[in-house]
């Protein structure tokens, strides 16, 4: 049927149920072979983060502070983790590794422990002390979350996997966070 200027499909319950979709999924749906092929979208970045506890402990590295200005063209922002971030439904994965101990790390975050998201600087990861960044582009992500008892603040830079700057696809993530 068509809404707007879209069109929109309804799809059987026994179909939904087993393709794990849930009503507001994005969904991608192509032929192939003269067969439709339904699959819900999961959206993938590269990713470099760091809690705020350890932004504040490494931006006082003299190596680290001169990377963050000089290296790519924006500079890489302080982070202690590299790897890649997941997006589905309800969900968010963190999984590479510690960049100073290169053990493996990943985190796994519900939503709806999502407390607040913010594209910007602050006092803890500075735009022009922490990174080379320059009028407002790449911004970093903020999202603190709280997890029980626990309320910790996440620093993402996240970039689609062919770029070159991390950071381009907050916006975009900020978004999906604030639905």
């Amino acid at each position: 049927m068509q809404v707007g200027n879209s069109l929109r499909i309804t799809i059987p319950q026994e179909i939904a149920k087993h393709l794990d979709l849930d009503r507001g999924d994005v969904i991608e749906l192509w032929v192939n072979d003269h067969s439709m092929v339904i699959e819900k979208k999961v959206f993938h970045y590269d990713a470099i983060w760091g809690f705020q506890e350890d932004i504040l402990r490494i931006r006082n590295s003299l190596s680290k502070n001169i990377r963050a200005h000089t290296s790519q063209p924006f500079g890489i922002p302080l982070h202690k983790y590299k790897g890649q971030l997941t997006i589905e439904r309800e969900k968010v994965m963190l999984k590479g590794e510690d960049t100073e101990s290169n053990k493996p790390a990943s985190m796994l975050f519900s939503l709806e422990d999502v407390r607040d998201a913010y594209l910007g600087w602050d006092n803890t990861l500075r735009r022009l002390k922490d990174t080379r960044a320059w009028k407002g582009i790449d911004r970093p992500l903020r999202i603190i979350i709280k997890n029980g008892k626990e309320t910790k603040t996440l620093y993402i830079y996240a970039k689609k996997p062919e770029a070159q700057i991390y950071g381009r696809e907050n916006e975009n993530i900020l978004r999906m966070f604030k639905k």
